[in-house]
């Protein structure tokens, strides 16, 4: 069984980013490679800015994030569209912008609504977490 989750809660308004990581620890302990991709929408994408810096007596959800991506080889999309509207830029689109400098985090990767699409199409099952 393979799953694809939406995440589309904001990671600072909501637990859905919170709580779609418990799942994914959770589900891959048993189950490795269960997860085929997460896909981040509306504020969730807020999640990989690299520049937001949390209090340092909280979790760093997007650090969080990242160690899960590289431990458990789990992609992690943005919604490129929704990203951008928010100011996280990756290095190619800063060009495109001609901007400066980019946003995006390591390990997340803007991605259109086609790619999730695909994801829902090839996999068994979809997890929104709101």
């Amino acid at each position: 069984m393979q799953y694809t989750l939406l995440i589309t809660g904001s990671p600072y308004q909501s637990k859905a980013c919170n709580t779609a990581l418990r799942f994914i620890k959770a589900a891959t302990s048993k189950y490795p490679n269960c997860i085929k991709g997460v896909f981040f929408y509306e504020d969730a994408v807020l999640i990989g800015n690299q520049v937001a810096q949390p209090p340092r007596d909280e979790i760093n959800i997007t650090k969080a994030w990242q160690e899960i991506a590289k431990e458990q080889n789990v992609p992690l999309y943005l919604c490129i569209a929704a990203a951008v509207r928010r100011g996280i830029i990756s290095e190619s689109e800063s060009h495109r912008y001609e901007l400066e400098q980019h946003t995006l985090a390591e390990q997340f990767q803007l991605e259109g609504l086609g790619t999730l699409v695909d994801l829902m199409s090839t996999t068994n099952k979809v997890i929104q977490f709101r």
